[in-house]
């Protein structure tokens, strides 16, 4: 081999041993890996969100769960997020479409899923390069930090605490009463029950309470005249409201006193109404009466009145109306009853009960007087 040639077998080993020692301190994590992206022909589209914290560059864009595209870039406009998507050629998302920031699992990278509009999508005419989803078609999905701190809250704040002593306060108060619980729950189910039983009476009482209030309604020109008047009689009632009460007051006083009364009462076995009808009954036998006299009476009256007729008996005899014996004074007339009794009293007294046992004798016979 010639001096030429050994150079070159040298300078290719000195080569060959260099690239060995170098690919023995290349590593995985020197390897360079391909940057999120998309191919192809593609358009804009813009979203304004309130909050659009967690989002990442290059955060996919998903339309019913489907990749069409991904996040180009994000700016501050007027205190809201703007995010520009941009969307694959071909991939149609209907005007009214709405934008919500979700996360596929609770620790995965948060993306925006187009939503389309309710209703007909496709009778919508598409979204154009530029077009924007106003704030208001935008929403963001809880985070995972939110869903922690509402836990922590939940559980560091005393809810479950709370929750915990009610039911041991409740379970405290039933304890030793479980019967008349059961019993409680046993007749609320039976009223139910009932209340199930008679549904189509509670439907009927109701329709009618309707029929009713329907009525009134038509009615409430007529309600409404009547009691306008009423008015003036209402007010005139108001006046007197002092007499009516005193009237009512002199009722009740005089009901007092009637109660009093034994016929009224109802306390003894005697009655005012029979004892009155006994007295025009004896009346009016006087007046049918064909031998009743009544002068004997009219001669009582004289006196009687004379003695009572002040707050306190008196009286101013004179002789000349007595008769001391069986005959009178031959000057006066004297008054048959006011006198002494003598041997002609009691041949009347005879003559007249004589006359009453015949009388009665005729009653039971029927032969007459």
């Amino acid at each position: 081999m010639n001096l030429g040639m050994r150079r070159y077998v040298g300078a290719a080993c000195v080569v060959l041993a260099g690239l060995s020692t170098g690919a023995c301190s290349v590593g995985l994590e020197q390897l360079p890996l391909p940057a999120p992206g998309m191919d192809g022909e593609s358009y804009t589209l813009t979203a304004s969100f309130d909050n659009a914290l967690n989002l990442p560059t290059k955060a996919k864009v998903k339309l019913d769960g489907v990749d069409v595209g991904e996040v180009e870039s994000m700016s501050v406009q007027g205190y809201q997020a703007l995010v520009t998507m941009r969307i694959a050629e071909g991939v149609v998302v209907p005007e009214g479409s709405g934008a919500e920031l979700r996360s596929a699992t609770p620790l995965g990278d948060v993306f925006v899923a187009l939503q389309a509009p309710e209703g007909d999508a496709a009778a919508a005419p598409p979204l154009r390069d530029g077009d924007a989803i106003p704030i208001t078609d935008t929403s963001a999905a809880a985070t995972i930090e939110e869903l922690l701190s509402t836990a922590s809250v939940l559980v560091n704040g005393g809810v479950v605490r709370n929750l915990t002593k009610i039911v041991n306060g409740l379970g405290e108060a039933v304890d030793g009463r479980g019967a008349n619980i059961e019993s409680l729950l046993d007749e609320s189910a039976r009223l139910v029950t009932q209340l199930g039983e008679r549904s189509a009476e509670i439907e009927h009482s109701l329709t009618q309470t309707d029929m009713l209030i329907s009525t009134l309604a038509e009615r409430k020109s007529t309600i409404r005249e009547a009691v306008a008047a009423a008015g003036p009689a209402l007010d005139v009632l108001a006046a007197d409201t002092s007499e009516i009460l005193d009237l009512v007051t002199q009722v009740d006083r005089i009901s007092a006193q009637l109660v009093k009364f034994p016929s009224v009462n109802g306390t003894d076995t005697r009655s005012m109404v029979a004892d009155i009808n006994r007295i025009a009954a004896e009346l009016n036998n006087a007046a049918t009466a064909p031998g009743a006299s009544l002068e004997s009476v009219n001669s009582l009256l004289a006196p009687i009145m004379k003695v009572t007729n002040s707050t306190s008996a008196h009286a101013d005899a004179d002789w000349e109306q007595l008769i001391l014996g069986a005959l009178p004074s031959p000057g006066h007339a004297g008054d048959p009853g006011s006198k002494l009794p003598d041997g002609s009293d009691v041949e009347n007294m005879v003559g007249a009960l004589t006359n009453s046992l015949l009388r009665l004798q005729g009653r039971l016979t029927g032969a007459g007087g």
